[in-house]
């Protein structure tokens, strides 16, 4: 993921870096994917897309009584997730994905677009809000919570110290036991 957007010197490599989203001008098909609260935050960006319809799609997850010129709406993740395959799977060479949301948003995208062939490269995204994903890695499992350095894992109970440390391959931040000595702190206090 190209990046401008700065992170705390000394801070881990690992860690994703974000950008203002922009027009890639030699793309030959532009797929922006937006949750509907950072709509606004992108209208000066969609106002730039070319208006033929086969050459820009917008697609909002969220509310439908939003407006966006051109938009489709998806009021769940998986309706949108779906539209997305299909329109990758029918897409040529040269389309460009941008993507803006929350951070656990952004990477599910992200990780979906890989699977479906895309490139890393192809793919830019903006970071709108703070919720993120944490894996747990004492039950596999990833949840998405607030940005928060201590959760509660919501699989197996676990006092979560979230660690700086952000794995692209599963799109989460690494989650390990807060105190090995009383790991159910938060439950059995």
């Amino acid at each position: 993921m190209t990046s401008t957007h700065d992170r705390t010197p000394g801070s881990p490599p690992s860690l994703p870096r974000y950008q203002a989203l922009r027009i890639c001008e030699d793309a030959r098909q532009h797929v922006v994917v937006v949750q509907v609260d950072a709509l606004t935050k992108i209208e000066a960006f969609i106002a730039t897309l070319p208006v033929e319809p086969d050459v820009s799609t917008l697609l909002v997850q969220g509310d439908t009584s939003a407006t966006a010129r051109r938009a489709s709406f998806f009021t769940t993740h998986d309706a949108l997730e779906r539209h997305l395959l299909a329109t990758l799977d029918r897409a040529a060479i040269g389309l460009r994905l941008y993507v803006c949301g929350d951070e656990a948003f952004v990477w599910r995208i992200r990780r979906l677009a890989g699977e479906a062939g895309m490139l890393p490269e192809e793919i830019t995204a903006e970071l709108d809000a703070a919720p993120r994903a944490v894996y747990c890695v004492h039950c596999s499992a990833s949840h998405v919570y607030d940005a928060l350095p201590e959760v509660e894992c919501a699989g197996c109970g676990i006092n979560l110290s979230v660690r700086q440390h952000f794995s692209q391959r599963v799109g989460a931040y690494l989650g390990v036991c807060a105190d090995p000595d009383r790991p159910y702190l938060a439950r059995h206090a």
